[in-house]
């Protein structure tokens, strides 16, 4: 456990590999890994009871806490893209064009800006993933939180189900009940796209 590969460790968490990756471009086995991060929580877990740290664990606590923070900077990091996306309006291309005024003769500066379209996906994306227990059917917040064999996350989708309670839940922020139109004036093609 080097200076050096734990600073790959950490860079590559921080980049968003997965600790597989991360492993590997330290250098190490994801096995190694796993061993140096569950020695690093354990110990940490057992300061937070109360015990006095073992000193030959401190570098592995130490380690922990590095991986762990840096793995949650690149969450919120994609989290933050996630819902950028999700909600639309970046700026794709601003063109700026200047031009006389035919009826006073001055030059007049125009921008226009094309901006970003909502992107439904992402916030499917995103209600699946962080609120799975009200859009996915059959979702088990105790099966989310077991390690799987290989310790990804799983989550089984009814994406065209999902895809439909969204489209209401989004047609109804786009019409709230003052402005809603009567439920014989929405069709199909309004709530599904």
């Amino acid at each position: 456990m080097t200076d050096t590969v734990i600073d790959r460790l950490v860079e590559g968490s921080r980049m968003g590999m997965s600790l597989g990756n991360a492993a590997e471009y330290a250098g190490i086995s994801r096995r190694t890994l796993t061993y140096w991060l569950t020695r690093g929580r354990d110990e940490a877990l057992a300061i937070t009871a109360g015990q006095r740290p073992t000193a030959s664990e401190v570098a592995y606590v130490d380690l922990f806490d590095r991986v762990t923070g840096a793995r949650a900077q690149a969450a919120a990091r994609a989290m933050a893209q996630i819902q950028r996306a999700g909600a639309g309006g970046a700026v794709l291309e601003e063109v700026t064009r200047k031009f006389r005024d035919s009826v006073t003769g001055q030059i007049v500066e125009e921008t226009t800006l094309k901006r970003q379209v909502p992107d439904w996906k992402a916030s499917a994306w995103y209600l699946t993933h962080q609120h799975g227990a009200d859009y996915v059917e059959g979702y088990s917040l105790d099966a989310q939180l077991s390690p799987q064999d290989d310790g990804e996350e799983r989550v089984e989708a009814d994406l065209e189900g999902l895809a439909q309670r969204l489209a209401v839940t989004l047609h109804a922020v786009e019409y709230p009940p003052e402005i809603a139109p009567a439920d014989d004036e929405i069709v199909e093609a309004d709530i599904v796209e």
